[in-house]
């Protein structure tokens, strides 16, 4: 029998992660951040609400509940990072900076302070541990649900402390499971926005960073003047509606926010090289890889060339890769397994 803290989010996939961890007989005690301002919009994640949920499950289980106020962590490490780069005119992943600066970082060491053997988690993803050497993480069984993408900074160290209950089972098996058991969250709808900014990035950002809704000029990767927006943090790279240009389609192929220029094409740009920042690589040996640079994405083969002093590493790749934004996260598979990833800083 192991102690293990169970993260909640008051949905239904943490909900029976913490069910599946008392049948088996471990000590578990359900823990929910409280990430946010006060609010109580229901089905949101880290909401008052969600507070809510996840007692109301634990209640059930039999087992203790805990929250606990992160709002100055989440604030410093994920939403102020996130502002800042956005307002730059890159594209963070929030999910990913939480997961990795709140989750695996200060929960799991408040966790193992408190004497739990492991963090645990609703995630759809697997840690498979190779005989004789270290564990990896690999997909989720369930395709349409694997969230290693936003797992792929865990490290080693961080892998023998944590667990995912929810790794071989498909999300019908879980909605069923939760309904069987009685789980007040069985038919909790899953949240899908980031849960900070649930109206929109380009709003959220324009009411925290001054300038970052300075008006400026759309032109063309020739220079033509074709009209004038709102500020830079409305706009990505890759992106094609809402631009309010006439005779499109026109794509986002770079962002200057020094000039508050956005700049387009009639096609999304492409790379067929990246340059990427704060590596994660956990096998110095691998090179050909299968490299995915959003969540829903299918990776694309490339062969990777790390720098792992530096943390740095240049990815080619077979083919033209279109869409590709400054600030997004690559992670590389082989097969199933997750070896490493980072921050595209550049590409060309």
């Amino acid at each position: 029998m192991a102690c293990v803290w169970v993260a909640m989010s008051g949905g239904v996939d943490s909900s029976v992660a913490a069910a599946r961890l008392v049948a088996a007989g471990h000590d578990v005690t359900g823990v929910t951040m409280q990430l946010l301002p006060e609010g109580d919009e229901e089905g949101r994640c880290c909401s008052t609400d969600a507070v809510r949920s996840a007692r109301r499950v634990c209640d059930r289980l039999g087992v203790p509940h805990y929250t606990l106020n992160m709002r100055d962590v989440f604030a410093s490490r994920v939403v102020d990072p996130f502002t800042a780069e956005y307002a730059s005119g890159r594209t963070p992943n929030p999910c990913i900076a939480c997961n990795d600066r709140v989750k695996f970082v200060e929960l799991l060491a408040r966790a193992r302070t408190a004497g739990a053997d492991a963090l645990a988690t609703g995630h759809y993803a697997r840690i498979v541990p190779e005989a004789g050497g270290d564990p990896w993480l690999a997909r989720g069984r369930d395709e349409a649900k694997d969230q290693s993408y936003f797992l792929y900074r865990l490290t080693r160290a961080q892998m023998a402390h944590v667990c995912f209950p929810l790794g071989d089972a498909l999300k019908t098996e879980i909605r069923a499971e939760a309904a069987a058991l009685g789980l007040p969250s069985a038919a909790r709808a899953d949240s899908q926005e980031v849960c900070f900014v649930p109206d929109g990035a380009g709003a959220f950002v324009a009411s925290r960073v001054p300038g970052a809704a300075a008006p400026g000029e759309i032109r063309t990767t020739a220079g033509a003047l074709l009209g004038a927006h709102e500020g830079v943090c409305h706009f990505t790279v890759g992106q094609r509606k809402g631009l309010g240009l006439p005779a499109g389609p026109w794509y986002v192929t770079r962002i200057d926010a020094g000039t508050r220029t956005v700049i387009v094409d009639r096609a999304p740009a492409k790379a067929r090289s990246l340059t990427l920042s704060a590596l994660v690589w956990h096998d110095p040996a691998i090179r050909e890889v299968g490299a995915q640079l959003r969540y829903r994405a299918t990776p694309a083969p490339a062969v990777v060339t790390p720098d792992l002093p530096a943390r740095t590493a240049t990815i080619e790749f077979a083919q033209g890769i279109e869409q590709v934004a400054p600030g997004q996260a690559v992670v590389c598979y082989v097969g199933d397994r997750v070896v490493g990833g980072g921050v595209v800083e550049t590409a060309s």
